[in-house]
Protein backbone atom coordinates (compact mmCIF):
# COMPACT_ATOMS: atom_id res chain seq x y z
CA UNK A 1 0.00 0.00 0.00
CA UNK A 2 1.27 3.41 -1.18
CA UNK A 3 2.97 5.74 1.81
CA UNK A 4 2.24 9.29 1.89
CA UNK A 5 5.55 11.10 1.62
CA UNK A 6 6.34 14.48 2.17
CA UNK A 7 9.71 15.26 0.55
CA UNK A 8 11.83 19.48 1.00
CA UNK A 9 13.39 20.50 -2.26
CA UNK A 10 15.96 23.00 -2.34
CA UNK A 11 18.13 24.15 -6.00
CA UNK A 12 21.06 27.55 -4.86
CA UNK A 13 22.48 26.93 -8.41
CA UNK A 14 21.73 27.56 -12.55
CA UNK A 15 18.08 27.72 -12.93
CA UNK A 16 16.80 27.08 -10.11
CA UNK A 17 13.01 27.05 -11.16
CA UNK A 18 13.90 24.52 -13.89
CA UNK A 19 15.84 22.31 -11.10
CA UNK A 20 12.62 22.43 -8.65
CA UNK A 21 10.70 21.68 -11.67
CA UNK A 22 12.64 18.43 -12.81
CA UNK A 23 12.78 16.85 -9.71
CA UNK A 24 9.02 17.91 -9.04
CA UNK A 25 8.58 15.19 -12.84
CA UNK A 26 11.30 13.10 -11.25
CA UNK A 27 8.77 12.69 -8.15
CA UNK A 28 5.36 12.92 -10.29
CA UNK A 29 7.23 9.55 -11.73
CA UNK A 30 7.42 7.59 -8.57
CA UNK A 31 3.97 8.63 -7.10
CA UNK A 32 1.40 6.07 -7.27
CA UNK A 33 -1.48 9.03 -7.49
CA UNK A 34 -0.91 13.13 -8.36
CA UNK A 35 1.24 15.30 -6.15
CA UNK A 36 0.49 18.39 -4.41
CA UNK A 37 3.56 20.70 -4.14
CA UNK A 38 3.72 23.88 -2.17
CA UNK A 39 4.17 27.27 -3.40
CA UNK A 40 8.08 28.22 -4.40
CA UNK A 41 10.07 30.20 -1.42
CA UNK A 42 13.52 31.95 -2.04
CA UNK A 43 15.57 32.01 0.95
CA UNK A 44 18.66 33.25 2.44
CA UNK A 45 21.70 31.09 2.30
CA UNK A 46 22.20 28.89 5.03
CA UNK A 47 26.26 27.81 6.28
CA UNK A 48 28.67 28.43 4.09
CA UNK A 49 26.50 28.42 0.38
CA UNK A 50 26.46 32.05 -0.83
CA UNK A 51 23.67 32.24 -3.19
CA UNK A 52 19.59 32.68 -2.62
CA UNK A 53 17.35 29.04 -2.69
CA UNK A 54 14.62 28.12 -4.34
CA UNK A 55 12.89 26.08 -1.64
CA UNK A 56 9.76 24.21 -1.85
CA UNK A 57 7.79 20.93 -0.38
CA UNK A 58 5.89 18.13 -1.94
CA UNK A 59 3.50 15.64 -1.34
CA UNK A 60 3.58 12.20 -3.13
CA UNK A 61 1.96 8.43 -2.62
CA UNK A 62 4.95 5.76 -2.78
CA UNK A 63 4.65 2.18 -3.33
CA UNK A 64 8.20 1.16 -1.93
CA UNK A 65 10.47 1.34 0.99
CA UNK A 66 12.13 4.23 2.49
CA UNK A 67 15.75 2.81 1.44
CA UNK A 68 14.58 2.53 -2.03
CA UNK A 69 12.97 5.97 -2.70
CA UNK A 70 16.65 7.10 -0.65
CA UNK A 71 18.41 5.32 -3.54
CA UNK A 72 16.42 6.78 -6.23
CA UNK A 73 16.35 10.45 -4.93
CA UNK A 74 20.75 10.10 -4.52
CA UNK A 75 20.41 8.92 -8.05
CA UNK A 76 18.18 11.91 -9.68
CA UNK A 77 20.14 14.23 -7.45
CA UNK A 78 23.87 13.70 -8.80
CA UNK A 79 22.35 12.91 -12.50
CA UNK A 80 21.28 16.78 -12.16
CA UNK A 81 25.01 17.92 -11.42
CA UNK A 82 25.09 17.55 -7.17
CA UNK A 83 28.19 16.65 -6.22
CA UNK A 84 28.07 14.01 -3.44
CA UNK A 85 31.50 15.24 -1.88
CA UNK A 86 30.64 18.76 -1.72
CA UNK A 87 31.05 20.20 2.05
CA UNK A 88 27.77 19.93 3.74
CA UNK A 89 25.64 23.38 3.68
CA UNK A 90 27.24 23.81 -0.38
CA UNK A 91 25.59 25.30 -3.00
CA UNK A 92 24.33 22.44 -5.09
CA UNK A 93 21.71 22.41 -8.13
CA UNK A 94 19.49 20.51 -6.30
CA UNK A 95 18.43 18.88 -2.96
CA UNK A 96 16.10 16.42 -1.47
CA UNK A 97 14.95 15.55 1.54
CA UNK A 98 12.06 13.14 2.96
CA UNK A 99 10.88 15.19 5.69
CA UNK A 100 7.67 12.08 6.33
CA UNK A 101 6.78 9.02 5.15
CA UNK A 102 4.03 7.74 6.28
CA UNK A 103 3.70 9.17 9.41
CA UNK A 104 6.25 6.26 10.61
CA UNK A 105 10.03 6.69 12.56
CA UNK A 106 12.65 5.28 10.46
CA UNK A 107 16.53 5.11 11.18
CA UNK A 108 19.10 3.25 9.89
CA UNK A 109 22.55 4.37 9.05
CA UNK A 110 21.59 6.74 5.55
CA UNK A 111 18.31 7.89 6.71
CA UNK A 112 16.29 9.16 9.53
CA UNK A 113 12.71 9.80 9.30
CA UNK A 114 10.86 12.08 10.23
CA UNK A 115 13.93 14.37 8.95
CA UNK A 116 15.76 15.26 11.68
CA UNK A 117 16.11 18.65 11.55
CA UNK A 118 13.30 20.29 9.50
CA UNK A 119 11.56 21.63 12.34
CA UNK A 120 14.54 24.57 13.04
CA UNK A 121 14.43 25.04 9.34
CA UNK A 122 12.23 27.83 8.19
CA UNK A 123 12.78 26.97 4.34
CA UNK A 124 11.34 23.66 5.15
CA UNK A 125 8.45 25.03 7.43
CA UNK A 126 7.09 27.22 5.45
CA UNK A 127 5.89 25.27 2.39
CA UNK A 128 5.18 22.60 4.23
CA UNK A 129 2.51 25.15 5.86
CA UNK A 130 1.37 26.37 2.64
CA UNK A 131 1.07 22.40 1.75
CA UNK A 132 -0.64 21.40 4.89
CA UNK A 133 -1.48 24.52 6.93
CA UNK A 134 -2.78 21.92 9.86
CA UNK A 135 0.68 19.34 9.55
CA UNK A 136 1.97 17.93 13.29
CA UNK A 137 4.83 16.42 13.83
CA UNK A 138 4.10 12.64 13.33
CA UNK A 139 6.43 12.07 16.34
CA UNK A 140 6.28 15.30 18.74
CA UNK A 141 3.10 16.15 17.99
CA UNK A 142 4.11 19.83 17.41
CA UNK A 143 2.09 21.38 15.48
CA UNK A 144 3.52 23.45 12.32
CA UNK A 145 2.21 27.05 13.77
CA UNK A 146 4.82 26.03 16.56
CA UNK A 147 7.71 24.91 15.18
CA UNK A 148 7.73 28.42 12.83
CA UNK A 149 7.92 29.88 16.15
CA UNK A 150 10.53 28.55 17.52
CA UNK A 151 12.73 28.08 14.46
CA UNK A 152 15.54 30.08 14.02
CA UNK A 153 14.83 33.07 12.00
CA UNK A 154 16.38 33.53 8.00
CA UNK A 155 14.84 35.65 5.25
CA UNK A 156 12.63 33.95 2.93
CA UNK A 157 9.52 34.98 0.70
CA UNK A 158 7.15 33.82 -1.39
CA UNK A 159 7.62 34.07 -5.03
CA UNK A 160 5.09 34.33 -7.75
CA UNK A 161 7.10 31.38 -9.89
CA UNK A 162 4.87 28.94 -11.35
CA UNK A 163 6.06 25.40 -11.33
Amino acid sequence: MAKRVVLALGSSMGNKLKRLSEARDFLTGLSSSDIRCSSIWETEPVGIAQNQFYNAVVQIHYDGAQADLLKLIKQHELHAGRDQHSPRWADRPIDIDIIDFGGNFYLDADLEIPHPAYKNRLFVLHPLQDLEPSWMDSVSGDHIEDMIKKAPRIRLSKITAKW
